[in-house]
């Protein structure tokens, strides 16, 4: 992508009906690309004709560091591309020491098992705690009747259960990406998982124009260890969406913490409140369906070598909205379907 015309890259990504301002983000931050290739472009006859969008970021492991990438937004011109989205997959992999993908879309989890070192179908959990009556709605059957109750605000607010508010002053929540967050965030974890630097969650939180993010956590804690990110569409306001930082095995803490947040959103009209874990995560999944969290659906984990031929492909044992190109991306959880 770094040798291709960034004009247009973007007409390509237009016409993907991806927003001019999310393109300028995501792809064109020079502050967070730090001259790092963030896509592999295939051109043909001085025009984009297939995409594949990468996100970089560090995996540490014992003596192993190395530089990765989540792909995203691959997409092939259907007329012009066939057999093309498997080159741009190869091509991907000579950039970075290992290339990652979680969920994905129907090209994705077709192609990636055949391509991926490791395959894991039900490596990430998601989960959706049902607030008020409109996140069910996106389960209705497509109709007349469907339509009719989404439009009736007074309908989607009818609450499902009864939501009290916390002890005062337990847990702090402050609007935007608090320097408390972020003092959690710079240490390599000691587990196998992605590391998000302080300039990744700036990035994520403070520059995406379609978010609009809150810092949660203890108001008590010195030094702090345990925090939380709540976050929500600035266009979709009652979707919201949750990430813990730092330590997750203080099953009193976390319990604080979701109390708090899900007061918090209650008031701020939140019909349905979304997160995601590693199936590996135990003990954090138990706790969250003792909260009340319905597991929504399972989400596919691909992992390939790509310049380093011994990097681990093991499922990370942290999953979240942070990994892949899942945090500013709404359109999913407006149909909020629960698992029975």
């Amino acid at each position: 992508m770094g040798e291709a015309d960034a004009d247009a890259v973007r007409r390509y990504l237009l016409r993907r009906q991806i927003q001019p301002e999310i393109i300028d983000w995501k792809y064109f931050d020079a502050r967070f690309n730090r001259d790092r290739e963030r896509g592999v472009v295939w051109m043909r006859e001085n025009q984009v004709a297939g995409f594949l969008g990468l996100i970089p970021f560090r995996v540490e492991k014992g003596q192993v560091r190395r530089d990765c990438a989540w792909s995203c937004d691959w997409s092939v011109d259907p007329v012009q591309g066939g057999g093309m989205g498997l080159l741009l997959v190869k091509r991907a992999r000579e950039l970075y020491d290992g290339i990652f993908n979680l969920g994905g879309n129907e090209n994705t989890r077709q192609i990636f098992p055949r391509l991926a070192d490791r395959s894991v179908p039900d490596a990430g959990v998601s989960l959706v705690l049902p607030l008020r009556l409109g996140s069910i709605f996106g389960r209705l059957p497509e109709g007349s009747i469907k339509r009719l109750l989404s439009r009736q605000e007074s309908i989607q607010q009818i609450p499902l259960r009864w939501v009290r508010a916390p002890a005062r002053a337990v847990v702090t929540i402050d609007a935007g990406l608090s320097s408390q967050v972020l003092s959690l965030v710079d240490t390599p974890p000691t587990d196998w998982r992605p590391f998000y630097d302080s300039e990744f969650l700036d990035w994520q939180f403070r520059r995406c124009p379609a978010i609009a993010s809150w810092s949660c956590w203890i108001s008590s804690e010195s030094p702090l260890r345990t925090a939380a990110l709540i976050w929500r569409s600035r266009s979709l306001t009652n979707l919201w969406r949750l990430v813990f930082c730092g330590e997750t095995h203080d099953v009193e803490k976390i319990k604080l913490l979701i109390a708090a947040i899900v007061s918090f959103v209650y008031q701020q009209g939140c019909v349905a409140l979304f997160t995601i874990a590693s199936h590996r995560q135990s003990d954090l999944l138990k706790l969250l369906r003792r909260q009340g969290f319905l597991r929504r659906g399972r989400l596919p984990f691909f992992a390939m070598h790509g310049r380093f031929a011994e990097l681990p492909t093991d499922d990370f044992s942290f999953l979240s909205y942070l990994d892949a190109d899942l945090a500013y991306r709404f359109e999913t959880e407006d149909r909020a379907s629960v698992e029975t």
